[in-house]
C-alpha cells in the first residue's frame, strides 16, 4: 500500500519553513510520496491578498523541486470555490483507492481541529502528523477518544522562525527576505511583480467597499490586467491599479450607483435604466472621479467601459475589459477559449467575449447596451481592414 502524504496550505508564498516540516515528516513516517496542495480560496481567509493560484502553484513548484517524493496538486484550485479538507480527502479517496493518507500540519493546527469541518471524518479518511516544533513538547490529545488518538502522529520538527504574513509583510515594504525562500521563488517573485503594495490607499478603499467575493475578483482582474499590459505593451501598473478599481461600487446599492451617476453628470438612457447590469460601471467611474481623488482619464475609461466595451476602445480600455473575463477566478464554460485569445490577440478575444453577450442578452429579450454593439463592429471592422 503506497504512502502518501497531504501538505496542504495557502503557501502565499511558500517558505523554506514549509519545506522543512513536509521534509521531516516524510522522513519520519516513511512516506512514497507527498502532494503539495495550495489551497483554492481557504474558508477561512480573507482572499484579497492572496497570489493568484497558478502563481503559488508554480512557487510550490519551485520550491518543492529536486525531491522527487514530492509532487504539485492543483486539485483544489482546479475544483474553484473555497477549499475543505475533508472533501479534499474524499476526493483523493476516490482517485488513488489503494493509497493510505497523512495529513501533515503544525501543532498548532491541532489546538483547533475539533472545530474543522468535519474533523471526525478528517481522521476517518486520513492519519493526521501534527509536526512539533518545541522540543519534548507534549500535544493535548483530551478531546479525542482512544481510537481517535491513534490517528494522531506527532513529528518533531525544528522550527523556522516566519510565516508568510511576515514575509508578505517584508516584500511590500521592499525588503530582502531571500533568506526564507527558495531562490527560485525570489526569481519568480521578483519577476512576476508579487506582493509589491503599489496602491495601499486604493487597496484599502476595494476593501472597505467590496464583500470578499468580489474583492477576491478585483484582486483576480488586477493581477490578470498586469500581466496583459506586459504582454502587450501597456503601463502595467495603470493596469493594474485600473483592474483593482473596476468594480469599487459593485455592491453599492442601486439607488447610489444611480445616484452618484446623475451627480456626475451622466443621464442615463432608457436602455441603461432598463439594465441596472451596467450602472456599476457608470457609477465607478463616477466614484472615482468624485469621491476618490481618481483623475486619470486612461483609467476612469477603463473602468466605465468594463462592462460594455465601446468603439475606439483604448489598449487599457481592452485589456481590463478582457482580464474582467479571464481573471483566475473565473469559471464558465468558455473560459479557456477566452484565455487562449486573449494570449493571441485582445481584439478577437473582445469579439468572442462581445458577441456572446450580445447573443445572451438577446435570448433573454434583454436590452443591449449601445456601445456593445459599437465595440463588437468597431473592432470587427478594424480585423477585416487589417486582411
Amino acid at each position: 500500500m503506497r504512502k502518501t502524504g497531504i501538505f496542504g496550505g495557502s503557501f502565499n508564498p511558500p517558505h523554506l519553513g514549509h519545506k522543512k516540516l513536509a521534509v521531516t515528516a516524510a522522513d519520519a513516517l516513511g512516506l512514497d510520496r507527498v502532494l503539495v496542495m495550495p489551497a483554492g480560496i481557504p474558508p477561512h481567509k480573507i482572499p484579497a491578498a492572496f497570489a493568484g493560484a497558478k502563481d503559488r502553484a508554480e512557487m510550490c513548484r519551485l520550491t518543492f523541486s529536486g525531491d522527487p517524493r514530492f509532487e504539485i496538486s492543483t486539485l483544489e484550485i482546479d475544483k474553484g470555490g473555497k477549499s475543505y479538507t475533508v472533501d479534499t480527502l474524499t476526493e483523493l479517496k476516490k482517485l488513488y483507492p489503494g493509497d493510505e493518507f497523512y495529513l501533515i500540519t503544525g501543532s498548532d493546527m491541532l489546538e483547533t481541529f475539533t472545530q474543522w469541518y468535519r474533523w471526525e471524518d478528517i481522521l476517518d479518511l486520513a492519519a493526521v502528523c501534527s509536526a512539533i516544533r518545541e522540543k519534548g513538547k507534549k500535544l493535548d490529545y483530551s478531546g479525542f477518544t482512544d481510537e481517535q488518538k491513534k490517528r494522531l502522529i506527532p513529528v518533531e520538527a525544528d522550527p523556522v522562525e516566519i510565516s508568510s504574513t511576515e514575509i508578505r509583510a517584508m516584500l511590500a515594504k521592499g525588503e530582502d527576505a531571500s533568506a526564507f525562500l527558495d531562490s527560485g521563488v525570489v526569481a519568480y517573485i521578483k519577476e512576476n511583480g508579487l506582493y509589491a503594495d503599489r496602491f495601499p490607499r486604493y487597496r484599502r478603499l476595494v476593501e472597505s467597499k467590496l464583500d470578499p467575493e468580489r474583492l477576491n475578483h478585483s484582486f483576480g482582474v488586477s493581477r490578470a490586467a498586469r500581466s496583459l499590459a506586459l504582454r502587450y505593451g501597456a503601463n502595467a501598473d495603470k493596469a493594474e491599479l485600473a483592474g483593482l478599481l473596476h468594480d469599487v461600487m459593485k455592491n453599492a446599492p442601486k439607488e447610489e450607483q444611480k445616484s452618484i451617476i446623475e451627480r456626475g453628470g451622466h443621464k442615463m438612457t432608457r436602455v441603461e435604466l432598463a439594465n441596472t447590469k451596467v450602472w456599476h460601471a457608470m457609477a465607478g467611474e463616477a466614484f472615482l472621479r468624485l469621491e476618490a481623488g481618481v483623475d486619470d482619464e486612461e483609467i476612469l475609461s477603463a473602468v466605465k467601459r468594463h462592462t460594455t466595451g465601446a468603439a475606439g476602445m483604448s489598449l487599457l480600455d481592452k485589456i481590463v475589459y478582457i482580464a474582467d473575463f479571464i481573471s483566475e477566478e473565473r469559471c464558465y464554460p468558455d473560459v479557456e477559449t477566452v484565455r487562449a485569445l486573449a494570449s493571441e490577440s485582445l481584439e478577437r478575444a473582445i469579439i468572442y467575449t462581445a458577441s456572446y453577450t450580445i447573443r445572451d442578452l438577446a435570448s433573454k429579450g434583454l436590452p443591449i447596451h449601445p456601445d456593445t454593439v459599437d465595440c463588437y463592429n468597431d473592432i470587427l471592422t478594424d480585423l477585416t481592414e487589417r486582411k
